[in-house]
């Protein structure tokens, strides 16, 4: 993979679903189209108030809850407002993220109207017993109409995302979503392994006693396999979860994994923005109460201090698989990486990190336990 900075990042964040997944934690309701409306005439209007057509954009991500759970009249509201504001033929990528029942004529034709390039699927699993489970169900058949919509509307770039590590969950059941999924012209796909987040349906079910995960050793030959899988059909793994084409990675994505600043509307969207992070009001109501008195709604606001950015620099970018560029790294802080954090050498000793051309990098048999690794790097620094 080159080494390519895309900052300047927007995201866009629609906190709505038409119905929520038993594992899911993130910032998201089921609304009425009424709220819905209500919510996009503020976004628009904190996109004013903070004059975004002031900046220049490299990527804009419009992510999630479900963006496609708007409604098209609606979407097209926002599109055309944000257009006003973003210049979208200019940018090196546009995403936006759809469940597969919203993929419909009429909203891919809103996508082509609005030069969106790239699209993230939520499949997640084509099994029966996997999708009762977490109520989720796109058929064969409709992941074939999808496809076949995308090709009609010239839409190359789409990413796939798939779930895995669940209890009675086979190599078979994964590598049967894998043919599926590899029967099309897919260019990216991220999978992300079942993980039993607090106040999430599934937590209190396990509370309950019910088993939902398989053990950790079957999710790693799990997470093994698919890296085998999706080698063998020369896709690339740029990061722990990641996978593409040479030139499809995410590159919005990439402006996180890379630390860079990165600007966010929404309500509980998060911006970091030359040391700042600010996370705006998570209350749904409160948001489209203030914007809708052009008052920006409340929130949380903070100055990274040098320990924090270090902190957050080095987690993000262990986990790409190229890792921390040590002279970037020395550029940005002022200081060696060696003498920040001085266990680096102990885990180098062990095999669990690599120092190779100037990069540190955690080698592919550990990426499992990236997280592990990073914290065990990072205790030198209390946050």
């Amino acid at each position: 993979m080159n080494n390519i900075l895309y900052n300047n990042g927007l995201y866009i964040h629609i906190p709505f679903c038409n119905k929520i997944c038993p594992y899911c934690d993130f910032h998201k309701m089921v609304a009425s189209d009424a709220l819905k409306e209500k919510y996009i005439n503020a976004l628009i209007k904190e996109a004013k108030i903070k004059n975004i057509s002031n900046l220049k954009f490299n990527t804009v991500y419009i992510g999630g809850g479900t963006p496609s759970s708007l409604a098209n009249q609606l979407l097209r509201k926002l599109l055309f407002e944000l257009s006003k504001m973003v210049n979208f033929k200019d940018l090196v990528e546009f995403t936006i993220e759809a469940n597969p029942s919203d993929i419909n004529e009429e909203f891919l034709q809103t996508l082509n109207e609005y030069n969106v390039s790239r699209l993230s699927i939520g499949i997640q699993t084509f099994n029966e017993h996997i999708s009762n489970l977490i109520n989720r169900h796109t058929s064969v058949f409709e992941f074939n109409r999808i496809i076949n919509l995308l090709d009609k509307y010239h839409i190359d770039n789409y990413s796939i995302d798939l779930m895995y590590g669940f209890f009675n969950q086979t190599i078979e059941d994964i590598k049967k979503d894998l043919d599926i999924i590899f029967s099309t012209k897919v260019k990216h796909i991220s999978i992300y392994s079942l993980i039993l987040e607090d106040k999430t349906i599934f937590s209190k079910l396990v509370k309950e006693g019910k088993e939902l995960s398989c053990d950790d050793e079957t999710q790693s030959l799990m997470y093994h396999f698919i890296i085998d899988y999706l080698r063998k059909h020369n896709f690339i793994q740029y990061e722990t979860s990641n996978f593409s084409l040479p030139g499809y990675e995410s590159k919005h994505n990439l402006i996180y994994w890379n630390y860079m600043s990165y600007y966010s509307l929404g309500s509980g969207a998060t911006s970091i923005i030359n040391n700042k992070e600010e996370i705006m009001a998570t209350k749904i109501n409160d948001y489209i109460t203030s914007l809708s008195n052009d008052q920006l709604p409340n929130s949380s606001i903070r100055i990274l201090n040098l320990d924090e950015q270090i902190f957050d620099y080095v987690m993000m970018n262990l986990r790409k698989c190229e890792g921390i560029n040590l002279d970037w790294f020395k550029q940005r802080f002022k200081n060696n990486l060696f003498d920040v954090l001085p266990k680096v050498n102990i885990l180098l000793n062990q095999g669990l990190l690599i120092n190779q051309v100037n990069y540190l990098f955690i080698p592919e048999k550990y990426f499992y336990v990236a997280n592990s690794i990073i914290v065990k790097l990072l205790e030198e620094i209390i946050i």
